[in-house]
This record gives C-alpha cells, sequence and structure tokens, in this order.
C-alpha cells in the first residue's frame, strides 16, 4: 500500500479527524488496485510500493511543501515526487469510496446512524458535494500524473538522444561507487519511465497518428485530459486502422507516425512530410469526432466532420499525386542517401548507378512506393507492333489499362 498513516491522508484532507487508519486500509487498497493500478502499470506499481517500503521511515512529508509552484524539484528523488501524486489519486478515490459507507453504523442490533455530540449531523447534499468533489480531484490527479509521466518520458528519450553511446553494447559504463549512488533524478526517470512503458496507459508508444494528448489538443481542444485521451485511444486506433491505413498504405502511414514519434519531423526532416502528416491528423481529428461519445459533440457536427473527413482524405490523394517525386527525394534524404527518386527513373538511368546504391534507395523509398497513392511511370511503348511494322500501335493509356484491366474496347465509327 501506499497509504499507510494519517499524516499522509492529511496532506489530502487537512481537516480530518479521523483517529485510527484501520477502517480505511480495504477502501485504500481496492481504490490502489482498481483506479490506480491500470494507470501505472503493474511493474511501475511494484516498484513504488517497494520504494515505498523501503524509505516509509525516512519518507518526508516536507518533500510534499517542495513540489508547490515557485520551489525547485530538482533534488527532489522522482519515485518520492511520484509518489505524492500517486497518494492523492488514491485518496481522493478512497474517500468517494468510503463516505457512502461510513454514513451507516452497523451493530449486533442492526444498522444505525452515528453521530457525535460535537459535531453536526450531515445531510445527504453535503454528502453528495463532498463525493462529487472527491471524485473530481481523484481524476484531476489522475491527470497530472500521467502528464508528469509524459514529460518525463520525453526528458528521458532527449537524454538518450543527446548522449553517445558509452560502450560497444550502447549502454554506459559506470563505476563502482557511480553504480552504489541512490538514483539521483536522470536515472530514477529513466527506470520509472521504462517500467511505464509497460503500462498499457503508455500511450506514447501507440504509434498513433495523433500519440498524446497534447497533439490533439491543437487540433481538437479538450484541456489536454490525459485520462479522456486513453479512453479515446480505441477509436483513434479503429480510424487509423480502417479508415486511413489502407488509403495511403501501412508503411508509409507506420513511417509518417516514426518519424513524429522520433520528433524529427519538424526539425530536420523536409517540410512535405510534416505537411502531409497534418492533414492526416486533421482526418484523423474530423473522423474522431464523427464517432466518438467520449466528448460532447452535438449530432449535426458529427455529421458534418464525417463528410468534411472523407472529403479531405479524398483531396489528400490529389495533393500527394502531383509531388511524389518529391516525397520519394524526401525519403532518400532521410536514409541519409542522395535525392534520386530512383522508383521514377528509367531502367537506362537505374543502370548507371551503382547496384548497392539503387537497391538502397529502392528501399527507402519503399513505404511510398508500396503505397496506393503511388503513380508508376508508363513503360516505354513499342514503335512498331509486334505483328508487322505495317500496324501502327496506338499510344492512349487509360487508368483501366493502367491498372491491368485489360484492353479499351472502341467501337468503330460508322461509315
Amino acid at each position: 500500500m501506499l497509504i499507510t498513516t494519517l499524516d499522509e491522508l492529511r496532506l489530502c484532507f487537512p481537516t480530518h479527524a479521523i483517529d485510527t487508519f484501520d477502517p480505511f486500509v480495504g477502501v485504500i487498497d481496492n481504490s490502489e488496485h482498481e483506479f490506480l493500478l491500470e494507470k501505472l502499470g503493474a511493474p511501475l506499481y511494484n516498484r513504488l510500493c517497494q520504494w515505498y517500503d523501503e524509505n516509509q521511515p525516512t519518507t518526508s512529508l516536507v518533500d510534499a511543501q517542495a513540489i508547490v509552484p515557485g520551489n525547485t524539484t530538482a533534488d527532489i528523488d522522482p519515485y518520492n515526487r511520484l509518489l505524492l501524486i500517486c497518494q492523492r489519486c488514491v485518496a481522493y478515490d478512497a474517500m468517494a469510496r468510503a463516505v457512502d459507507m461510513n454514513l451507516i453504523s452497523i451493530n449486533n442490533a442492526g444498522i444505525n446512524i452515528p453521530t457525535a455530540g460535537d459535531y453536526g449531523k450531515v445531510d445527504l447534499e453535503s454528502v453528495r458535494t463532498f463525493k462529487a468533489g472527491c471524485v473530481k480531484e481523484a481524476h484531476s490527479s489522475i491527470n497530472r500524473l500521467l502528464q508528469t509521466l509524459e514529460e518525463w518520458c520525453q526528458q528521458s528519450a532527449t537524454t538518450a538522444a543527446a548522449v553517445p553511446d558509452a560502450s560497444p553494447s550502447g549502454i554506459a559504463e559506470t563505476t563502482t561507487d557511480e553504480a552504489s549512488v541512490p538514483d539521483a533524478s536522470p536515472s530514477g526517470i529513466a527506470e520509472i519511465t521504462t517500467l511505464w512503458r509497460q503500462s498499457r496507459y503508455y500511450y506514447l508508444a501507440a504509434q498513433l497518428l495523433i500519440p498524446s494528448a497534447l497533439v490533439l489538443e491543437e487540433y481538437l481542444p479538450f484541456y489536454q485530459n490525459r485520462e479522456k485521451f486513453i479512453q479515446l485511444l480505441p477509436d483513434l486506433n479503429f480510424i487509423q486502422e480502417e479508415l486511413i491505413t489502407d488509403v495511403i498504405g501501412e508503411d508509409f502511414c507506420a513511417l509518417l507516425t516514426d518519424l513524429a514519434a522520433r520528433g524529427t519531423i519538424t526539425d530536420k526532416q523536409p517540410a512535405l512530410l510534416s505537411r502531409i502528416l497534418r492533414k492526416l491528423r486533421k482526418i484523423t481529428v474530423l473522423f474522431l469526432e464523427g464517432r466518438t461519445t467520449i466528448l460532447k459533440i452535438d449530432k449535426e457536427r458529427k455529421i458534418h466532420a464525417r463528410d468534411e473527413a472523407v472529403r479531405l482524405l479524398s483531396d489528400l490523394r490529389t495533393y500527394c499525386v502531383p509531388r511524389q517525386e518529391t516525397i520519394l527525394k524526401a525519403l532518400d534524404e532521410l536514409h541519409g542517401l542522395p535525392a534520386t527518386a530512383a522508383a521514377l527513373l528509367p531502367e537506362a538511368d537505374r543502370a548507371l548507378l551503382e547496384e548497392d546504391v539503387l537497391q538502397s534507395l529502392l528501399k527507402a523509398e519503399a513505404p511510398y512506393t508500396a503505397s496506393p497513392y503511388f503513380v508508376a511511370p508508363p513503360a516505354a511503348v513499342p514503335a512498331v507492333s509486334p505483328a508487322g511494322p505495317s500496324r501502327p500501335v496506338c499510344c492512349c493509356t487509360t487508368a483501366a489499362q493502367s491498372h491491368s484491366q485489360g484492353p479499351l474496347l472502341v467501337t468503330p465509327p460508322l461509315l
């Protein structure tokens, strides 16, 4: 358990007059396992419980005062900061669970309403107000928890990218003295984020076009509610997998989401890929508005949003096809290759390239060339018919011919 003393409970309920902690052990344990555990994931929850058991005698409640706005948090153990946030989640949720049961006193004669001489009797409206306040604060604390973990993941990823590998295995080597030092802020954060990645609430690893609440807020204001964003993930997955991926190609979609997740698409890479990603995000959000039941969107807007999404998804092909050469060259540059667009070169020009370079270019361009958006260059048409030199061949091609749907049948003119 993460709350075992009345002093810890007082951080959330400063006016409580509880004499013994024992009556609340059950609801606190239930709250930890039913409300908090799924957000942290079992590995991180178990590690946090272990840290709490090891440090409980020396855990200072003064640290709680250090995390208020305006005070520094650099010297606070990340596990202690995580514990304090988790304790708020558990405390508010547990009291919302307990308040209804505590209205009734069970005894040998049956059940009664407990009263005290120095306290006034509470009315049901006050109970409802208190419970609603606890539920609101519990969900606000969960949002704070997810936001903190999200920031730590981004911080950890940035630190890992900035520090070069110190050993052939890619793991930085440490001395014996360094290894014996307790977790400092960077290493503690790294361990926490590594454990959190095993939770289903680690939505940043979902490889989605909309990977976080912060990104969704850019296209659809919803107060960056992380917990609500988690509830939107099934809809976001459905939209991406069933409505978008088949249209633009699975490999091309995976490439864009991977670049966005690594943060490279807007910093160093060609702007065209960034524009395509933004267009896909707008389409995803419009489809989301049209199908979600989590957000409050009126029926008329749902219909309108879906129509806009279908139109924009159709327009995206019109946008990409004329620019496919630029897209292919951008993919070449992503892999450190010369901007060649090898997939569009005729055989004569391909023969001028070294075989290993050509294969590297084609592999780099494969995510787009495998997409339904890719239009292959027309093959060279022979100047004469195979049946004989006196029979000219029509060089007109159609969409049906280019997609191997058979020859075009033309009715001869009437004489």
